[in-house]
């Protein structure tokens, strides 16, 4: 039988060697969630700034009818952290509930009221409300917001969307329209 030599091992050298492997893991792990950190920093000012171009709006619209064709009734249009909202997305969970304290009507206010959640969020979804309330509501379309996850039980990621009704008899003033084709 031949003569093997003795590994060269020592509890000390191990030791070192898992050490060293576990200080390098934490440092990957410190540096990867820098970052993200920066990432989501470089997102948000994005998100602050957002300024539409013909190009964003163009692409939007393509996108919009791919879904359309595709027989779906939404588009989401992106998501953020709810972090990025001044109350960390409470207002936009708590949409359709009941005022604490009904605003009154003040002569000649406006029937359209901005939904409050709108002044929780970044600048940008602002850009983004106002260029919809403008330019698609009038086509039919609905915005919102909604909270999308909830990771520990807490509001996650928020996503804002663009709607439109499954079917033309859905539109608002359908029925009117069907009617006056009609008597025609």
């Amino acid at each position: 039988m031949p003569e093997l030599a003795p590994p060269k091992l020592s509890v000390a050298d191990l030791f070192a060697e898992r050490d060293t492997r576990r200080e390098r893991e934490r440092a990957d792990e410190e540096t990867l969630k820098r970052r993200q950190e920066e990432e989501l920093a470089e997102f948000r000012k994005r998100l602050d700034t957002f300024t539409l171009t013909q190009e964003r709006v163009d692409a939007v619209a393509e996108r919009i009818k791919r879904a359309f064709e595709r027989g779906e009734t939404e588009l989401m249009l992106t998501s953020f952290p709810s972090g990025f909202c001044t109350d960390q997305g409470r207002a936009v969970g708590n949409v359709g509930a009941p005022p604490i304290n009904r605003p009154g009507k003040q002569a000649g206010e406006a029937a359209r009221v901005e939904p409050a959640w709108l002044a929780t969020m970044p600048a940008g979804v602002r850009v983004v409300y106002e260029y919809w309330e403008q330019n698609l509501r009038p086509g039919g379309f609905a915005f919102s917001a909604r909270i999308i996850n909830y990771p520990g039980g807490m509001p996650g990621d928020i996503g804002l969307f663009l709607s439109w009704p499954k079917s033309a008899a859905d539109l608002p003033g359908a029925s009117a329209r069907a009617t006056d084709t009609r008597s025609a």
